[in-house]
């Protein structure tokens, strides 16, 4: 079934409910917007935007973490895979959110390269069952960086 949304972003939308992905309990913060839609600009594969199909003024930026050379190893607790929904068969999808810096002034910011005032929540990623297209945003209280080197033949 087709619905029209509103995007600050993106002007007025047309998706399918097929497009939409659920988060059974929003994101800490914006609980009360359980439904997204994602959309990219042409042209720039990397980033995508999580527009709440409830609030035309929500909307996050986010990115695969392989594209920053990161992943992750993480296991999900029996109450959040009956969240998503997950089986052991399905894929998943993992995100995370990026942020603009708001620690510095407009004449901080200035002076500093747009691309570094850019920063990525790594200790929240965002796991989406493809299957079901419900997701939750997991909380990961502890991290540890390992580096993993990969001869390519």
């Amino acid at each position: 079934m087709n619905m029209q949304i509103n995007t600050a972003l993106f002007g007025p939308q047309e998706i399918q409910d097929d497009e939409i992905i659920t988060f059974p309990q929003g994101l800490p913060g914006f609980e009360s917007s359980k439904g997204f839609k994602v959309f990219h600009e042409e042209g720039k594969p990397t980033v995508h935007w999580l527009q709440s199909i409830e609030d035309e003024e929500l909307c996050f930026s986010v990115m695969e973490p392989q594209l920053l050379n990161l992943g992750y190893e993480f296991i999900l607790s029996d109450e959040q895979c009956q969240l998503i929904d997950l089986q052991e068969q399905d894929e998943f999808a993992v995100v995370v959110l990026l942020y603009k810096n708001g620690n510095t002034t407009p004449s901080e910011a200035e002076s500093i390269p747009a691309h570094q005032t850019i920063q990525a929540n790594l200790a929240a990623p965002v796991v989406i069952n493809v299957r079901s297209r419900k997701a939750i945003q997991v909380l990961l209280p502890k991290t540890e960086r390992i580096t993993l080197i990969r001869s390519i033949a």
